[in-house]
């Protein structure tokens, strides 16, 4: 939305005027049948002003003089859970210095709020959205990482798990001991009738460790509604109570620092009986209120979209029209799924698809790429994109269960009869089995983030990546042996390893300084901007992907071999002659050669 820098100028009454109506709007296409939607609106209005006048003055300024900085080159994102990265916030704070050599801007951390004792989904079971996990520190140990990382030029990004709170939070204790109001936060149906005829159109995240969407609470009186866990309790944000509370956690956060919100499970947060109960319009109609509120309040923060779906589900997370946008930011999950499919199959054409549809996102919305993360790969999600036998294929490629695989993955779960999704550290799925700088899969690790680096949008290292780090002992704690197949890709940092970051001769130095690189080659060419949209163009090789970036002399092409094979394709830019950006390389031919899963970012000399 190209309006929000001007925004951002305004003071908070002008900004109230603005926007308020917007988010009037959506607000009255929800809750508009109530009898006291007045008061609700009324409510709503007061936490928003309120929160927007204690937003602390260092932070307002810091609204007002980064406009659209997620929208930049310059912008690497770098992904990790604190425990695992650093120990705790004060261990993290001291880590900066790392982030920033490897050339990183965005840091988003995965859940660190209080959560449920015992297993907690990996901190997804919230028990108070409003204080940090003791085990990782307090409040103002957040709040002086948040300030060391803008000294640094970092933002600061932290989950918000919107879809749910954990069975020990204080809204879930008063429902079970009978408290009325605190009952309608959730989502409890006395009827099994009622329960099973729901279940024929939901589908079930976690089959194999967690079937099914409800469990039964006797204390509760029926069913809960429980999409993940049976220790995750899904909120009711048909009442407005919930949405309001969720607001002014959400405006909480930003008052402490932070500089984006990813909204965990976003797709899943309105309920309707006949459904799958995902991307129904009223969860999108509250994404928009978030974000007409959070402007108001909090301008330069920003909202990404945790939506593992197909991509054109995906993209509706932007908004549909400028006037009513929702998300700044939206995982590419599709790209990167077909990263790992085009990798397994050896030709481009999965992703030169993926590449193709994520184009036709809203000018507004700048997606994330990104090559691993904490969850598992689903590969249903290239429907329609990639064949069943094909996602199959690619499924069994990743297990090691195809001849000729050079994985070491693991299945993790077939949801509604998919193939089975992938788990594993990146190092493990291109095959790294020893530290050979030089190897095909060292070639092939390079590959997939050279390419993630080129797409429009924020690149996201996770967290070991940047050294080659491999898959997560079964003895470093309980939660990579547990039953959640998962762990394997939320190994602890190896700090030994990150030891070795300067010496290009030996594998983590090697992965380390080429990410590096493409994070220096970023912030220095325009063409990487996100208005500038990834476009394919012909190749010549069927495991070649080709897509420009930029306009003009300025323009970059991006060639990437999937293959094991030599191959060459052909120079789609102007000019005399090129310049290999990543290797320095330089030719007059109008044909570009490319090594085995060899990735060249091109720019032509005159």
């Amino acid at each position: 939305m190209h309006a929000a820098p001007d925004l951002a100028q305004l003071e908070l009454p002008d900004r109230m005027d603005r926007l308020w109506p917007v988010a009037e709007a959506c607000l009255r296409r929800v809750y508009g049948s109530r009898p006291d939607c007045e008061f609700w609106l009324q409510g709503i209005a007061r936490v928003v002003k309120a929160l927007g006048e204690a937003r602390p003055r260092e932070l307002a300024l810091r609204d007002q003089s980064r406009p659209e900085w997620w929208r930049t080159g310059s912008v690497v994102g770098y992904s990790a859970y604190v425990d695992r990265f650093a120990g705790d916030l004060r261990g993290l704070r001291s880590r900066l210095p790392y982030l920033k050599e490897l050339g990183v801007r965005y840091l988003h951390l995965l859940p660190l709020l209080k959560s449920r004792e015992g297993d907690n989904d990996g901190g997804f079971a919230v028990s108070d959205f409003g204080s940090v996990e003791p085990r990782l520190g307090t409040n103002a140990d957040l709040q002086d990482l948040a300030r060391a990382a803008h000294e640094m030029d970092l933002s600061l990004v932290l989950d918000l798990v919107c879809n749910h709170t954990a069975d020990d939070h204080a809204w879930a204790k008063a429902a079970r001991s009978g408290d009325e109001e605190y009952r309608d936060y959730y989502i409890v149906l006395p009827d099994q009738g009622v329960v099973a005829d729901y279940e024929k159109r939901l589908i079930d995240v976690f089959p194999d460790v967690a079937p099914g969407n409800f469990t039964y609470s006797k204390e509760m009186g029926g069913w809960v509604w429980t999409t993940f866990y049976p220790f995750q309790w899904d909120l009711n944000y048909a009442n407005p109570a919930v949405f309001c509370e969720m607001t002014a956690a959400m405006l909480r956060l930003a008052n402490m620092g932070v500089d984006g919100l990813r909204l965990d499970s976003a797709p899943f947060i309105w309920k309707r009986r006949g459904t799958a109960c995902r991307n129904l319009p009223e969860a999108h109609w509250l994404l928009a209120t978030w974000r007409a509120l959070l402007t108001i309040a909090a301008p330069g923060v920003v909202l990404k979209a945790e939506a593992i779906e197909r991509l054109e589900d995906v993209k509706s997370y932007f908004g549909e029209t400028v006037t009513e946008p929702e998300c700044h930011l939206a995982y590419n999950n599709g790209a990167m799924t077909a990263l790992w499919a085009s990798l397994a199959l050896g030709r481009a054409e999965p992703m030169r698809r993926l590449v193709d549809a994520a184009s036709r996102k809203p000018a507004w919305g700048t997606w994330v790429n990104y090559v691993r993360c904490h969850d598992d790969i689903i590969w249903s999600a290239l429907s329609p994109c990639l064949s069943p036998e094909d996602q199959a294929r690619c499924s069994s490629f990743f297990a090691g269960q195809v001849s000729g695989s050079f994985a070491a993955g693991s299945a993790f779960q077939s949801v509604a009869g998919a193939a089975a999704s992938t788990n594993g550290m990146a190092a493990a799925l291109v095959g790294i089995g020893d530290d050979d700088p030089g190897s095909d899969a060292a070639r092939r690790l390079a590959l997939l983030y050279a390419v993630s680096f080129a797409l429009d949008g924020i690149p996201i290292i996770w967290m070991g990546d940047e050294i080659a780090l491999g898959d997560a002992a079964a003895n470093q704690d309980a939660g990579a042996a547990g039953s959640d197949g998962r762990w394997l890709q939320r190994p602890r940092m190896d700090w030994r390893r990150a030891d070795l970051r300067g010496d290009g001769g030996a594998l983590p130095g090697h992965v380390f300084q080429q990410f590096a690189l493409y994070a220096r080659i970023r912030a220095a060419e325009a063409a990487f901007d996100a208005q500038h949209v990834a476009r394919t163009t012909k190749a010549d090789h069927v495991a070649v992907l080709c897509f420009v970036r930029g306009e003009g002399a300025s323009s970059i092409q991006c060639a990437a071999n999937f293959s094991n094979a030599r191959c060459s394709t052909r120079l789609t830019l102007d000019g005399g002659s090129w310049l290999d950006l990543l290797s320095q390389d330089a030719g007059r031919a109008r044909e570009v050669e490319l090594g085995p899963y060899q990735v060249r970012w091109l720019v032509s000399r005159p």
